[in-house]
């Protein structure tokens, strides 16, 4: 027989035979689970962007998807996982006002790149900590492209732990050890010998600005070729010409190379703003090459800048000096009034870009010219001057051309909004909260004070869920009395959404 002290010393040896646990773990798991509880002597780096999301917005709606969050960041879950999260949460973005939208669409874009769990390797001696492996399909929003999850440094950088399989996999031996649309990726595109070349037509003159760049050869270098058909007048064609003449001399970096670093496989930061980039009625700023900073717009400048200077560490190579520069750029455009031309111009010129995004007039969500921006001639014109002032001011900038014909296009489907039917039927408004109309808008369907979706059911759903939001504010703002109540407001949705 044992005694109690033999039985003591016989359980603490089986415990000193016992593996350690490796690797840092953003959420304490167990079974594929996530532990609220856990003990002391585990070191959790726990995400401090889920506190930060579960009170970003009013009601039970961020407060839900933060607790949704913590599943996809643990060790067994699809690669995707983390990105779909990401998704949904710009997707609820959506109901909330401006500010609480570009709030939420930050968090998610921190919430994508934080690290997600994996397991040592335990098969070596020692166990090998792993990376995780990349998803390899777009994000739903364009916010989200070119952004990875982090990968904990003390990782060994050629193994990878790959949930599908949940086995170890070498970096190199399947896509997913790459991210998506890099090299080594089944998905990538390249680019190194391209030349990326776009034309956008200005309604103003008729005239056709076309930009290409090479890649490859000179990153800085920028072709710009003017034409114009019989309709267009003799100044329009002086005018554009002596323009983007002096603009193209401008496009090429005065800085040396020295001086603000070497970018690695990317060509130097450049920003753009202006009109109707994805289909936006407000003025916003988006990264001018997309070949090497594929993201979409926004309307707060630091979300680009955040963006690109995180895509020269994670996916361009660029040294450390670049990367200094970058930060300096992000700070000098926050030194400008927001959300104006002049905070992508002071970015620019940073890097020895010279650009002249101040003179565009800003415009707020509905398409509205904002006081005290733009040149005098943009503020008596807003609509027309915005998208020529935007083809002369970049033609270092695709995109910026585009926003001659973009523009019209937004004013039309705000027309067409404007004098459309209202396709949403409940007429039910708890609080005094009616659903926000819905109307055609061209294509496309248009949620007065939010979003243009491409079909009618998703519009109705989400004019529904702002009502739902709005009503939920009101009933706690009333503490729930008199019979409007979050319970109340939530059945009022189901009835909406059956309308």
């Amino acid at each position: 027989m044992f005694s109690k002290s033999q039985l003591t010393l016989v359980a603490l040896s089986l415990l000193s035979l016992s593996d350690i646990s490796y690797g840092r773990m953003q959420w304490l798991e167990r079974d594929g689970r996530a532990l609220e509880l856990y003990p002391r002597r585990y070191g959790q780096a726990h995400p401090t962007v889920l506190d930060q999301l579960a009170s970003a917005c009013s009601g039970q709606v961020c407060s839900t998807l933060a607790a949704q969050a913590v599943t996809p960041l643990l060790a067994s879950q699809p690669e995707c996982s983390q990105q779909d999260m990401a998704d949904a949460i710009i997707d609820a973005a959506q109901q909330f006002d401006a500010n609480t939208k570009a709030n939420m669409i930050a968090l998610a874009q921190q919430y994508r790149q934080v690290e997600k769990n994996t397991p040592p390797d335990l098969s070596t001696n020692p166990p090998t900590n792993q990376n995780s492996v990349f998803c390899q399909t777009a994000p739903k929003n364009a916010e989200l492209n070119g952004l990875v999850q982090a990968q904990d440094p003390a990782n060994s950088p050629n193994v990878f732990f790959d949930p599908g399989l949940n086995q170890s996999v070498a970096k190199g031996s399947q896509p997913n050890t790459f991210p998506f649309g890099t090299a080594g990726s089944s998905n990538s595109t390249s680019v190194s010998s391209s030349t990326v070349a776009s034309a956008a037509s200005s309604s103003a003159g008729n005239l056709v600005v076309q930009v290409a760049r090479s890649i490859s050869a000179d990153p800085c270098a920028v072709t710009v070729t003017v034409t114009a058909d019989g309709s267009a007048s003799a100044a329009a064609t002086d005018a554009a010409s002596a323009t983007l003449s002096s603009s193209a001399a401008a496009a090429t970096s005065t800085a040396s190379a020295a001086s603000i670093g070497n970018f690695g496989s990317c060509t130097i930061p450049e920003i753009t703003f202006g009109v109707g980039f994805d289909n936006r009625k407000e003025t916003s700023f988006e990264p001018t090459n997309q070949a090497d900073y594929n993201h979409g717009s926004a309307d707060n400048i630091d979300i680009i800048t955040q963006f690109m200077c995180d895509n020269l560490v994670n996916t361009c190579g660029a040294d450390a000096t670049a990367q200094a520069t970058c930060a300096t750029a992000k700070a000098a455009a926050d030194t400008e009034p927001a959300p104006t031309g002049a905070q992508a111009d002071a970015f620019n010129a940073v890097f020895g870009i010279t650009t002249n995004f101040a003179a565009i007039t800003a415009l707020n969500d509905q398409g509205q010219p904002i006081a005290g921006t733009g040149s005098a001639a943009a503020s008596s014109a807003p609509a027309a001057a915005s998208a020529s002032a935007a083809a002369s001011a970049a033609t270092t900038s695709v995109a910026a051309a585009a926003t001659a014909s973009a523009a019209p296009a937004s004013a039309s489907s705000a027309s067409a909004t404007s004098s459309g039917q209202n396709l949403q039927t409940f007429t039910g408004a708890l609080g005094g909260v009616s659903a926000p109309a819905v109307t055609a808008a061209g294509s496309q369907f248009q949620v007065e004070g939010n979003s243009l979706f491409n079909d009618l059911p998703s519009a109705l759903d989400r004019s529904c869920s702002v009502q739902n939001n709005l009503c939920a504010d009101a009933a706690n703002a009333s503490a729930n009395q008199n019979g409007l109540t979050v319970g109340a407001c939530s059945t009022q949705l189901t009835a909406c959404n059956a309308a």
